[in-house]
């Protein structure tokens, strides 16, 4: 019984960075591109269409140089990571929404995974 109460604490608890994660990241590239590279490590690797960008320098870069936008999102899940996967509270948070980037009169669909450490 205290193990399931563990887990359903640690889902509640990753839930919650989810959604304070999302709309601290979705106002940094709506808003404050510059403040980016601040939400990534220092040896993150970024893979937009195919394309992979790393470190802090080329991902500062690879920001400023996107076009203005405002994200809409539209799904958002969570799963916290543990046992042998994590030494860390991580949380595995996938979203789906839609780009202001239009390609053949419709809006682009984004789909996004990203795994945080709290």
């Amino acid at each position: 019984m205290a193990s399931t109460l563990d887990f359903r604490t640690h889902a509640d608890q990753s839930c919650r960075y989810a959604e304070e994660f999302v709309n601290i990241y979705y106002d940094c590239v709506d808003k404050k591109r510059r403040n980016l590279t601040r939400l990534y490590l220092d040896k993150a690797t970024l893979v937009w269409n195919g394309n992979a960008v790393s470190g802090q320098d080329a991902l500062g870069e690879f920001f400023e140089s996107l076009p203005s936008s405002e994200f809409q999102l539209l799904t958002l899940d969570c799963q916290p990571v543990h046992g042998q996967w994590s030494t860390l509270h991580q949380t595995a948070i996938s979203r789906s929404g839609r780009s202001p980037v239009t390609v053949s009169d419709f809006k682009t669909g984004i789909a996004e995974l990203s795994l945080v450490s709290k």
